[in-house]
């Protein structure tokens, strides 16, 4: 506003000296002095009351409220805001006041919900936010947001429906919390949980598909029973998928160039056409329906092929009066005495045969007196014990064990 002091109406070389000089002249300077003192009462006042200053002015308050007026084309050096400590040991049900500070704190003591966000503008378009620091210590204290917190998206550890906040592990979170229409609708912004860490055990993908959003894989992590359990689940998966569990369960198709278990596959593994089955370790059942191209196939233990039997074949070489327990995976076993001829040797059948085993025995040099008998409380039919046995003489014999027959008993049936 322009000045409503005027100096040029004061006659200042009034009155003049060495003669007389009317009274009028006296009267109207000192009006005019009064009347520029009045203008300069009320426009000191007036500034008084509205200018900003840099400390309170000499028996005068200090007030530097804005009241919502607009500062513009203002350049801002070495600015400040206020911080203001809500509490260090909160819980219950608390209000965060807008004019108290923009960047406040809180430490939790307890499960903590904030009624209401006061004190924020109530002009409809004005933007007001503060930042809202939370010190977590224990898992278990949660923080509840007004009803007012209507936009809130991908706010880690926060449920949108309950409005309740919650924390993964100790440590400090910040927030962000502002709102354009006078309070009615506050948002939520997360300002410190790294976005590649989900908190609250969702995590949804979504990829667009003729033009919506459509799900393309979910992850979620659970605690069950104080173990992290996480599951993936996807209409395809391409790429590296690692796991500390024992297992994974896939319900559509795996295609790998490469299936590999490092400690042996657990449970089953079953498909219903498999051209090539490689590096798979140790098969405790191999059933296969119609022909099988195998190319080097190492088996511990008894293999029904076909219809037939095929066995591992053991080489025992007899030492005098000496003797041995036959292999559990073997079905064909050769004597062989150390010299044409000895005196004695002990032959047991296998210590723990196979329901079916088949064990074909026959002898490359001579033993007078053989010794054969079962193992256990297993029977021998048609045992050659107490025989002169050399290369015209031998036998072949099947495993049968049933309760009802052999009284828990297995009994090797000679049959050939």
């Amino acid at each position: 506003m322009a000045s409503q002091i005027n100096y040029n109406i004061i006659d200042g070389t009034y009155p003049i000296a060495g003669q007389d000089n009317s009274s009028q002249g006296f009267r109207d300077n000192f009006t005019n002095i009064k009347n520029n003192f009045e203008s300069a009462y009320d426009e000191i006042t007036d500034l008084q009351n509205k200018v900003l200053l840099a400390s309170p002015l000499t028996n005068g308050t200090f007030n530097n409220n804005m009241q919502g007026n607009v500062i513009t084309n203002a350049q801002m050096q070495g600015m400040r805001e206020k911080y203001f400590n809500v509490g260090n040991a909160v819980s219950g049900a608390i209000n965060v006041d807008f004019n108290v500070g923009a960047f406040q704190t809180m430490t939790l003591a307890g499960s903590t919900s904030i009624s209401g966000f006061t004190s924020f503008t109530a002009t409809n378009g004005s933007f007001a936010k503060i930042v809202l620091q939370i010190v977590v210590s224990d898992t278990s204290h949660t923080v509840t947001m007004p009803a007012t917190v209507t936009r809130a998206y991908d706010i880690a550890g926060y449920n949108t429906t309950s409005r309740v906040l919650t924390f993964d592990g100790a440590g400090t979170f910040t927030y962000e919390i502002g709102t354009y229409d006078g309070g009615t609708n506050f948002y939520l912004i997360d300002l410190t949980n790294n976005k590649t860490r989900v908190m609250g055990g969702n995590l949804v993908v979504t990829t667009a598909v003729s033009g919506v959003a459509t799900t393309g894989i979910t992850m979620t992590v659970t605690n069950v029973g104080g173990v992290a359990i996480g599951n993936i689940t996807a209409n395809n998966f391409i790429g590296n998928m690692i796991s500390s569990g024992t297992s994974a369960t896939f319900t559509g198709n795996v295609t790998a160039d490469y299936l590999i278990a490092n400690s042996g596959i657990q449970g089953n593994l079953t498909t219903a056409i498999q051209p090539n089955v490689t590096l798979l370790g140790t098969l405790t059942a191999l059933s296969v329906s119609g022909n099988a191209n195998v190319g080097n196939l190492t088996v511990n233990g008894i293999t029904d092929l076909c219809g037939g039997d095929a066995y591992g074949v053991e080489l025992v070489t007899a030492t005098n009066g000496g003797s041995t327990v036959l292999s559990n995976v073997a079905g064909f076993a050769v004597i062989n005495p150390t010299t044409s001829t000895i005196a004695t040797y002990t032959v047991i059948m296998p210590a723990n045969p196979m329901q079916g085993q088949m064990m074909r025995i026959s002898f490359a040099n001579t033993v007078t007196t053989l010794t054969h008998s079962g193992s256990g409380s297993d029977t021998v039919y048609g045992s050659l014990n107490g025989t002169t046995v050399n290369t015209t003489v031998g036998g072949s014999w099947i495993y049968f064990a049933n309760n009802a027959i052999n009284s828990g008993n297995g009994v090797w049936y000679k049959i050939g």
